[in-house]
């Protein structure tokens, strides 16, 4: 990864961290905007939708994609459940096959990583 991609993620990081201090889409707005916007605009909501639509110039996530990053960042990672691996010999009649025997005796072992092949 180059120094400037490393920077970018950097950045995406970050920027998804503050995210959480935006209780909604209209706060994440209210940041960009300034007291000059409101002294020409007169109104909250005019202004907010002149920076919703990208005419202030900034790079803004859409309602969309804040509430997507938003959920993503309060659910955190993914956890993976482990399922139970049943042993393959298990139950089978392998007394007749010394091969098959052998491994059956030793798979436990194997797959808990006490024995290594």
């Amino acid at each position: 990864m180059s120094l400037e991609q490393n920077r970018k993620s950097n950045n995406n990081v970050a920027a998804e961290l503050d995210l959480t201090n935006f209780a909604t889409y209209e706060d994440y707005l209210d940041t960009h905007v300034t007291p000059q916007d409101l002294m020409y605009l007169e109104d909250q909501d005019l202004v907010r939708q002149v920076v919703e639509l990208g005419y202030k110039g900034k790079e803004l996530l859409s309602r969309e994609e804040f509430e997507e990053r938003k959920k993503r960042i309060l659910e955190g990672p993914k956890v993976v459940e482990k399922k139970e691996e049943r042993l393959v010999s298990l139950g089978k009649d392998v007394d007749d096959f010394p091969l098959l025997k052998a491994l059956a005796k030793r798979e436990e072992y194997v797959r808990n990583g006490k024995l290594a092949v």
